[in-house]
C-alpha cells in the first residue's frame, strides 16, 4: 500500500471520530490564521480540541481520552495540572494574589535565588517567553562585544525573533537559509550557521570569522531539530573556541532546563556559558522564561548604567507575572526536593520506550531510530524522538540528517504515525515526545503495544517508505 492511501484512510477515520473538533476548527478559521495561535498545535487535518487535561491524559470535546506525550510543549515534567501547583495557585488566588498587579511581588527574588543556586550564573531577569529571552541574549552579547555577527547551530530553534530565523528546519542541501520574510535588510549576512555536533566545521568558522562573532547561540539538547544531545567533545570545543575568540557562549536551555535533572544540562557537561536561556519548566505550567548570566553582561540592561553599550531590556507588562513566579517557585522547589525519585523514574521509562520502539520496527524490517537518549551523559532522559529512515540511512547525529528528506521521512513521523497513534489513544509529538512523572509503567507498556499493532498493520499493507 502507498503511504498516501493509508494516510487518506487515517484522515477519513479521524474526521469521522472528531466531528465536534472539526466544527470548532472551521469556525476558528473564520477568525484566526489556520485556526489558532501556535503552528505546532495545528496539525493536519485539524487538531482535536481539549476539554480537560489532567495528569498523563487529555480529554477532547468528542469524548476521546488520550495518553498525552506532548505535555505542554514538554514543559510538564509532573504532568498536566499537578495538584502541587494547582492547589497552591488556588490558595494564592484566594489570598488576593496571583493576577497582574504591576508590583515586584514577594516571590520573584526567591525564585531568582533558587534558579541561581542550580544554574551557574550571577544575575537573572524574567520575561514571558523563550523567544524574548533569546532575543535579549543576542542583544546583550552584541552590545557587550561590540561585534555584529551571530553564530548559531543549524537546526536550533530559538523562537521567532530576527536574530535566529535562519538555519532552522528548511533543508536545501543543508540548513543554512533564512526562513522568514520581514527581517531587516542584510540580516541573513549577519547570522552564521555551523553544523551541530561538527567540531571541524566549528573550528573552520571560528578561524574565518572568530574576531567578528558576538555570540554562539545553541541548544545543548536540540529539540525541534531531532531530540539530539550535543556530544561532550563538541560542546567542550564550543566553550574553548568562544573563550579563545572572546565570543559570548549562549546556551538555550528552554527545553533542557530541569528536564533531565533539577538544574541545567550544562552542569552535566561541566560547561559554564556566559548566558543561559530558560523557559518551559521554570514556570510550572504558567508563562515564564528567564535570561541568566555573568553580571558584567547582565548589568548592561540596568537603566542606570552610563554607557553606550546599554541594552533596553526593560521588561513587558507581564514579565515576572506574580502567578507564574509563584507557580514556578513551587514547581522547581518540588523538583529539587524530589529529584532522586522523579528523574530516575521518568528516565527509566524513556529508555524503555526508545529501546522498545526501535526493537519493534527492526523486527519487522523497518529502519527506525529513536533519539533523545544518551546514557553515558544523561542517565535519565525522558525524551523520545522517532525517525523513519530511508533504507540504508542513519544514524541520526545532527539536525542536518534529521531534516534531510533523503535520509529521514518527516511526513511519515509527523502525519501518518501521529494519526495512527491517535487512533490507538496516544497523542505524540516528533514520533513520541516527553514522558512525565504522571505517566505510569502500564501506560508506557500500552503505548509500545500500540506501536506493535501499528507496525503489524503496516506489514500486512506492505507499506514502504
Amino acid at each position: 500500500m502507498e503511504k498516501n492511501t493509508l494516510l487518506q484512510r487515517l484522515v477519513r477515520d479521524y474526521k469521522q471520530n472528531h466531528r465536534e473538533s472539526e466544527r470548532i476548527y472551521k469556525k476558528a478559521l473564520q477568525f484566526q490564521i489556520k485556526g489558532g495561535s501556535h503552528n505546532l498545535r495545528l496539525f493536519s487535518p485539524f487538531p482535536f480540541f481539549d476539554r480537560q487535561c489532567l495528569g498523563s491524559k487529555v480529554k477532547d470535546v468528542d469524548g476521546h481520552t488520550y495518553v498525552d506525550f506532548w505535555q505542554g510543549h514538554f514543559a510538564n515534567v509532573l504532568g498536566h495540572n499537578p495538584p502541587v501547583i494547582r492547589d497552591s495557585l488556588v490558595r494564592y488566588m484566594k489570598e488576593g494574589y496571583g493576577l497582574m498587579t504591576g508590583f515586584p511581588g514577594l516571590y520573584q527574588s526567591q525564585l531568582a535565588e533558587l534558579i541561581l543556586n542550580t544554574i551557574p550564573a550571577d544575575k537573572i531577569r524574567f520575561t514571558t517567553s523563550g523567544t524574548l529571552a533569546s532575543m535579549y541574549a543576542v542583544m546583550l552579547a552584541k552590545a557587550y562585544t561590540n561585534r555584529e555577527l551571530i553564530m548559531k547551530a543549524g537546526g536550533g530553534w530559538h523562537g521567532a525573533q530576527p536574530y535566529a530565523l535562519k538555519g532552522i528546519s528548511s533543508y536545501d542541501r543543508g540548513l543554512d537559509h533564512v526562513e522568514s520574510a520581514g527581517l531587516p535588510t542584510g540580516m541573513e549576512n549577519t547570522i552564521l550557521i555551523t553544523q551541530f555536533n561538527d567540531t571541524e566545521d566549528l573550528e573552520k568558522k571560528f578561524m574565518e570569522y572568530g574576531e567578528r562573532i558576538s555570540c554562539l547561540l545553541m541548544e545543548p539538547f536540540v529539540g525541534a531539530g531531532g531530540f539530539i544531545f550535543a556530544t561532550p567533545e563538541y560542546l567542550q570545543k564550543a566553550r574553548e573556541l568562544t573563550r579563545r575568540y572572546g565570543v559570548v557562549l549562549v546556551l538555550d536551555e528552554v527545553i533542557s532546563g530541569f528536564r533531565f535533572h533539577a538544574g541545567g544540562l550544562q552542569s552535566l557537561y561541566k560547561v559554564k556559558p556566559e548566558l543561559s536561556i530558560l523557559g518551559k519548566a521554570i514556570g510550572g505550567g504558567m508563562p515564564l522564561s528567564a535570561l541568566a548570566g555573568k553580571k558584567e553582561i547582565m548589568n548592561l540592561c540596568d537603566p542606570e548604567v552610563k554607557t553606550s553599550q546599554k541594552v533596553k531590556f526593560e521588561g513587558g507588562t507581564f514579565s515576572a507575572h506574580p502567578g507564574s513566579v509563584y507557580a514556578g517557585l513551587n514547581f522547581l522547589s518540588h523538583l529539587i526536593e524530589n529529584q532522586d525519585e522523579i528523574y530516575p523514574q521518568i528516565g527509566r521509562m524513556g529508555k524503555k520506550v526508545r529501546q522498545g520502539i526501535e526493537n519493534i520496527f527492526t523486527q519487522h524490517g523497518f529502519n527506525v531510530q529513536c533519539t533523545g537518549g544518551d546514557e553515558t551523559l544523561v542517565p535519565y532522559s525522558s525524551m523520545v524522538g522517532v525517525h523513519f529512515l530511508k533504507k540504508g540511512a542513519g544514524p541520526i547525529n545532527s539536525p542536518n540528517e534529521a531534516c534531510n528528506p533523503e535520509i529521514s521521512d518527516i511526513d511519515m513521523r509527523e502525519s501518518l504515525f501521529k494519526l495512527a497513534m491517535l487512533e490507538e489513544g496516544f497523542n505524540t509529538f516528533h514520533g513520541y515526545g516527553a514522558i512525565s512523572y504522571a505517566h505510569s509503567y502500564k501506560e508506557i507498556q500500552e503505548s509500545l503495544e500500540a506501536v506493535e499493532r501499528i507496525v503489524n498493520r503496516w506489514e500486512r499493507y506492505k507499506l514502504k517508505f
